[in-house]
């Protein structure tokens, strides 16, 4: 798809309009790029009701949640118009339809789905299978998952606890039409302070899980906040993100001036300030968890590889799976109005080129920090159950 013409105030001398001759952002790139508007610029398109299944394909579905008690065709709900809608950017991406007061700016097309899938599986294989880490024991009766996606997680914990009501919320109707039947699927913007999923809640939820969430909203802590509310007493809320800042051990990652990887990086936060979010908040949960009132706060710490440089199998790939990730994420970013703004086509494409190509050399060791942080809403005031 053609770009529109660049600005004449982003035009600077030489061929990168953001990055010096060394191939570094600069410091008048980046106030350049503070300054940008984020006006939008999408198409609007009408969503409509849910697509129509031929018998093969709902056969074919069904079959995938064998191990459900009952699989249901469960239906969205919503408390905004914005549900029935999908935007179109100038350049090819789809995103969800609160594009006029939401601040997450990733596409929600079947790409950006697959991306998100091969998220769900590093989560899962990174910690050997289990779906959480809080220690809640098996006795839960309604569990929430906030930023549900793709509903992976939401369906198997669902088949999990089947006698549990399970809720899942996102911006984007893009879970599966068939799902098991204690699946409720909400679609809205929960950062919305006028209206939200959260005000026709009660509070008495078991658990409330929110994966790669946080760093991606205005304000963790008062989602946080919002989370804390809705838990019955003892329930617990755990978060689950990547710190998006790739370290070695051994100093084999180069300067960043010749490491794609880490320019990406760079632009990913600046993409994510735009929309007035700070993607790297993940290590500063725990203290969020704490000034909302919950207790028992404890962190779980874990490498990931960054490409398939590990001798063993399994953390090997795992590397995969991020670098696989990472490469989705690289277009998703560079679709973000300010970084078309900045960047013409073929310079996106050298930089995917870039990453990809060292993200799999196997002489650098990079590798992300995923946090899992999990906290408990106290039984009553001074009655805590002990870890």
């Amino acid at each position: 798809m053609p770009l529109p013409s660049k600005s004449s105030d982003l035009v600077l001398v030489g061929h990168n309009p953001i990055k010096d001759s060394d191939g570094q952002l600069t410091a008048d790139s980046v106030r350049r790029l503070s300054t940008i508007s984020t006006d939008s610029d999408y198409e609007l398109i009408h969503f409509g009701e849910p697509p129509d299944f031929s018998q093969a394909e709902v056969d074919d579905d069904a079959s995938e949640h064998d191990n459900a008690s009952t699989v249901s065709d469960n239906s969205h709900i919503s408390l905004t118009p914005a549900f029935y809608h999908h935007h179109i950017s100038p350049y090819g991406r789809r995103y969800h339809g609160f594009q006029s007061s939401c601040s997450y700016i990733l596409p929600n097309d079947p790409p950006e789905q697959d991306r998100e899938d091969l998220l769900h599986l590093l989560s899962l294989d990174l910690i050997y299978g289990p779906h959480f880490l809080s220690p809640i024991g098996d006795n839960l009766n309604k569990i929430l998952d906030l930023g549900c996606g793709t509903g992976k997680w939401t369906v198997e914990i669902a088949d999990k606890f089947p006698f549990a009501k399970v809720v899942g919320v996102d911006l984007s109707p893009i879970q599966p039409v068939l799902s098991p039947e204690n699946v409720e699927w909400w679609v809205d913007d929960i950062e919305d302070e006028e209206e939200n999923f959260f005000e026709t809640e009660r509070d008495d939820y078991d658990l409330v899980h929110a994966r790669y969430l946080l760093s991606m909203v205005v304000d963790p802590a008062g989602l946080i906040g919002k989370c804390f509310d809705h838990l019955k007493p003892g329930g617990w809320i755990e978060t689950q993100d990547l710190h998006p800042r790739i370290m070695s051990d051994d100093n084999s990652i180069p300067a960043k001036d010749t490491y794609p990887p880490a320019q990406f990086m760079d632009l990913a936060h600046i993409a994510w300030a735009q929309a007035g979010v700070d993607c790297r908040i993940t290590p500063q949960i725990g203290e969020m968890m704490k000034g909302a009132g919950l207790v028992n706060v404890t962190c779980r710490q874990f490498r990931v590889p960054l490409g398939p440089w590990p001798r063993d199998e399994r953390i090997k790939n795992l590397g995969n799976l991020l670098r696989a990730a990472t490469e989705g994420l690289v277009p998703a970013i560079m679709a973000t109005s300010s970084m078309r703004k900045c960047f013409v086509e073929e310079e996106v494409k050298e930089l995917q080129e870039g990453c990809k190509k060292a993200m799999g050399d196997t002489k650098i060791h990079g590798y992300m920090w995923m946090y899992f942080w999990y906290g408990q809403k106290p039984l009553v005031e001074e009655e805590i159950v002990p870890l």
